[in-house]
């Protein structure tokens, strides 16, 4: 069992059970708290750099002094992607207030792809 099925996002289980028209109602909600995540897909994450993932996250609100992180983990748009709720939290002790912010970004990428199939 992996370790995403155990620790699901707090946003997406709090949506667990609702209708299609709550769920996407609550997305566009979701989707203005995280401006700048909207619309891009993670195949184009995929491709950034370390100073584009540094910079993607210090421009998300109160995720600025995390940005560093990142830099110092060196950790590019593939790597990005890969992380967990878990992973960001356990392994780079990062509070889980912007934990949440930062996931929740990268399942915004994902479901974005998911939408081109």
């Amino acid at each position: 069992m992996s370790s995403e099925g155990m620790y699901p996002s707090l946003f997406m289980s709090a949506l667990s059970g609702q209708s299609d028209r709550t769920l996407s109602l609550c997305w566009e909600q979701h989707c203005k708290l995280l401006p700048g995540v909207q619309g891009i897909h993670a195949s184009q994450v995929a491709t950034w750099s370390v100073d584009e993932v540094f910079r993607f996250v210090q421009n998300l609100i109160g995720c600025e002094e995390q940005a560093r992180l990142f830099k110092e983990e060196m950790i590019d748009g593939e790597a990005l992607l890969l992380l967990t709720q878990t992973d960001i939290v356990k392994i780079m002790s990062i509070k889980l207030g912007p934990a949440l912010k930062i996931s929740n970004a990268i399942l915004m990428f994902k479901t974005t792809d998911e939408g081109l199939k």
